[in-house]
C-alpha cells in the first residue's frame, strides 16, 4: 500500500520498503531515495508522500480507460507471447476476446502473468485480452494483442 499522503513517518516508508517498522532507516538510503524518486540533493519526507515499492514492468495504464497496448506477433510456427511481470504478488484479472490463445478469461494471484498464442495451421489467429492487476494498493490497466499467421 502507498506511503499516506498525509502525515507521514519513518515507520510508514520502512513499512513500505518491507522492512519491521522499527527497523534503522534514514533518508539518504539508497532504497528511500529510489522510493523517494529523488537521487541526489535535499530530501524530506514530503518526496515520500503517496509513494509505492510496487512497480510493474512495463508498467502500465493507470485507468482502464488509458491502458497500455502490447503486441507480440509470430508465424512459421512459433508461438507470440507477452509477459507482464510485478515486483510484488499481484492481482490478476483478464478477459480474453477470440477463440485462441492462454489463458482463456478469469484471474489469478502471482508475481506475473503470460499470455501466449500458438498456431498449428496454416490460417491467420489473433487474440486480444484486457488486462487488470492490483498489487499493493497500486492498479495498472493493459490490452494485450498478440497474432500468429502459422505454418506457411
Amino acid at each position: 500500500m502507498p506511503t499516506p499522503t498525509g502525515t507521514i513517518s519513518m515507520s510508514d516508508v520502512n513499512t513500505e520498503l518491507g522492512r519491521s517498522s522499527t527497523a534503522n532507516i534514514s533518508l539518504n538510503e539508497t532504497a528511500v531515495r529510489t522510493l523517494a524518486g529523488v537521487a541526489s540533493g535535499t530530501i524530506s519526507m514530503d518526496n515520500l508522500r503517496g509513494k509505492s515499492n510496487v512497480s510493474f514492468s512495463p508498467d502500465g495504464g493507470t485507468s482502464a480507460g488509458a491502458p497500455v497496448a502490447l503486441y507480440d506477433y509470430a508465424s512459421g510456427g512459433g508461438v507470440a507471447s507477452v509477459t507482464i511481470s510485478c515486483s510484488a504478488s499481484a492481482s490478476w484479472s483478464y478477459t480474453r476476446s477470440g477463440s485462441f490463445g492462454f489463458p482463456a478469461t478469469g484471474s489469478t494471484t502471482g508475481t506475473s502473468v503470460t499470455f501466449n498464442l500458438s498456431n498449428p495451421t496454416a490460417s491467420f489467429r489473433g487474440t486480444y485480452w484486457t488486462v487488470s492487476a492490483t498489487a499493493g494498493g497500486i492498479t495498472r490497466y493493459w490490452t494485450v494483442q498478440l497474432d500468429n499467421d502459422g505454418y506457411a
